[in-house]
């Protein structure tokens, strides 16, 4: 009897134990569910959030891409300046070409047989020696007046200018001269290289030679060997 009871007391004792445990076990997972659910509701508001994040940055990107575009344009357009300054270059390197071509074609005519010819030589190469001039300078003039040519483009042109001004002040100097020391109709052609001077005698003599040198010289300080008479011979 005694063992009957110690066994239904232990029984009712562990049954006991037993619902403790299910009891307690029912709350840990009811407070783990609750805290599991409550961490993912965490976590999808961390994803959000980071997700909102990613898209900001994203927006961000594109905002970059926009100024890269942008500074693209910049570069391109900073390139078309400095394709137009080049032009610009280009166009000075053309009024040197423009000075040499002027000169040749001047010193050619000055010294050509069949101009010589011509009762009007010294009337002729006076005119076209102004017209070889003036279209040179329109060009310069150019240069001097384009907004968008650079400073030493400018300073260039405007140098040339400034040189055919001296070079017309000797070429009157040096006829002037001349005419003074008994030479009929001279005509001078003076450039940065060179002076040509055509004088109307059929035959000049040692003692002309050097008065012409030496007028020449005086006005221009070019040096013998660049500097050329010629006699005008009909």
């Amino acid at each position: 009897m005694k063992f009957k009871k110690f066994n239904k007391k232990f029984l009712k004792s562990r049954n006991f134990v037993v619902c403790v445990l299910v009891f307690m076990l029912v709350v840990v997972c009811t407070v783990n569910y609750q805290f599991s659910k409550q961490h993912m509701l965490e976590t999808s508001s961390d994803l959000q959030e980071y997700e909102e994040m990613l898209l900001s940055e994203n927006e961000n990107v594109d905002v970059d891409q926009e100024q890269v575009k942008e500074t693209a344009n910049e570069n391109l357009d900073a390139n078309a300046d400095s394709e137009e300054i080049t032009v610009v270059d280009s166009n000075k390197n053309e009024a040197e070409e423009k000075v040499k071509e002027t000169t040749a074609n001047i010193t050619k005519e000055m010294a050509s047989k069949e101009n010589m010819q011509k009762d009007t030589y010294f009337i002729d190469i006076k005119m076209n020696r102004e017209k070889e001039r003036g279209a040179l300078i329109e060009e310069l003039d150019s240069i001097v007046k384009n907004q968008g040519a650079s400073e030493k483009a400018i300073e260039e042109a405007s140098n040339m200018k400034l040189n055919l001004v001296k070079f017309r002040e000797a070429e009157l100097n040096i006829e002037n001269l001349l005419t003074a020391k008994g030479f009929e109709n001279p005509v001078a052609y003076v450039s940065e290289n060179g002076a040509s001077v055509v004088v109307d005698r059929e035959k000049l003599n040692k003692d002309d030679v050097a008065k012409i040198f030496d007028v020449v010289y005086n006005q221009t300080k070019l040096p013998f060997e660049d500097i050329k008479i010629m006699e005008y011979k009909r």
